[in-house]
C-alpha cells in the first residue's frame, strides 16, 4: 500500500469518526431535554419512548464526497484518482414499517448531491476537474432499535439527473456545464449503513427529531467506460423529523 493510500484512509476514516462523534453528541445533549426515557411522577422507567408503528420521516443532511478508487477521465489523457471533500445535500422522504420486535422496514425517497472535485491530476499536474453528479433514487434499509438508538443497513439504487464536468476549482462550473461525463450510468447501486437516535418531542410519543448519520459506499461507476472509475463515497450527517401515523 502506497504512502498515498495510506493519507486517504486515515483522512476518510477521521471524517467518519468526527461525524458520528459528532452525531452522538448531539444525541445526548438533545436527549436530555426531551422525553426519552421519561415515565411516572418524574421516575425513570423502561416504557418504549422511539419508534414502534407506521412511521413517516422527513429529512436533510449534508454529503461529504470521495472518490473511492481507480482513476477517472474525461478522454483528455488527464486520469484523476484523490478527490476534494465537499459538503453537499441530500433531502429524503421515508416510512418506517414494523416488522419483528425492534425492527424495522424503512424506506426512502432520496434526492443526493454526490458531486466530487479534483484538485490536480495523477502526477501533480495543476489542472482540476469538479464533476457534479445529482441523483434522485431511493433506500431500503433495515433499522434495529436497541433502545432510543438504533442502527441501519441496506442499499440504495439511484439514476442522476445531472453528471457534467468542467475544468474548475468551482463545482458551480461542472452542475451549468452542458458537458457529460464520457459514458454516464443510467443505474447507480450502493451499500448503506447508519446510526441515528430517536428523540421524542411530545409526552404522547408520535413525533420525534432524530439526529443521523450514514456512509454510502457505491457499487458501481458513475461511468461504464473500461479503465475509467468514478467511485463516489459519501459520509453523511443531519436529521429528520418523523411522525407516527394514526
Amino acid at each position: 500500500m502506497s504512502l498515498k493510500s495510506i493519507k486517504r484512509m486515515l483522512a476518510h476514516s477521521f471524517h467518519f469518526f468526527t461525524a458520528a462523534a459528532l452525531a452522538l453528541f448531539v444525541m445526548v445533549g438533545l436527549s436530555s431535554h426531551a422525553f426519552a426515557q421519561m415515565g411516572g411522577i418524574g421516575q425513570l422507567h423502561n416504557e418504549i419512548t422511539w419508534p414502534t408503528t407506521m412511521t413517516v420521516s422527513v429529512g436533510g443532511a449534508a454529503n461529504s464526497n470521495w472518490q473511492s478508487s481507480g482513476s477517472f477521465s474525461v478522454g483528455d489523457g488527464l486520469s484523476y484518482d484523490q478527490s476534494h471533500g465537499l459538503a453537499n445535500p441530500n433531502f429524503s422522504l421515508g416510512l418506517e414499517i414494523p416488522m419483528l420486535k425492534n425492527t424495522m422496514f424503512v424506506i426512502r425517497a432520496e434526492y443526493n448531491d454526490y458531486s466530487v472535485q479534483f484538485d490536480q491530476a495523477a502526477g501533480g499536474i495543476q489542472t482540476p476537474l469538479v464533476v457534479s453528479l445529482l441523483t434522485v433514487g431511493g433506500d431500503a434499509m433495515f433499522k434495529y432499535s436497541f433502545n432510543n438508538f438504533h442502527v441501519m443497513a441496506g442499499g440504495e439504487l439511484a439514476t442522476p439527473v445531472n453528471a457534467t464536468y468542467a475544468h474548475s476549482y468551482h463545482i458551480e462550473d461542472a452542475t451549468h456545464s452542458t458537458v457529460t461525463i464520457p459514458d454516464k450510468e443510467n443505474i447507480l447501486g450502493a451499500l448503506k449503513g447508519g446510526l441515528g437516535y430517536d428523540i421524542p418531542l411530545n409526552s404522547s410519543n408520535t413525533m420525534w427529531f432524530t439526529p443521523e448519520a450514514f456512509y454510502t459506499y457505491p457499487i458501481n461507476s458513475a461511468s461504464r467506460m473500461s479503465q475509467n472509475s468514478l467511485f463516489v463515497t459519501a459520509l453523511s450527517g443531519g436529521a429528520s423529523l418523523k411522525f407516527a401515523l394514526p
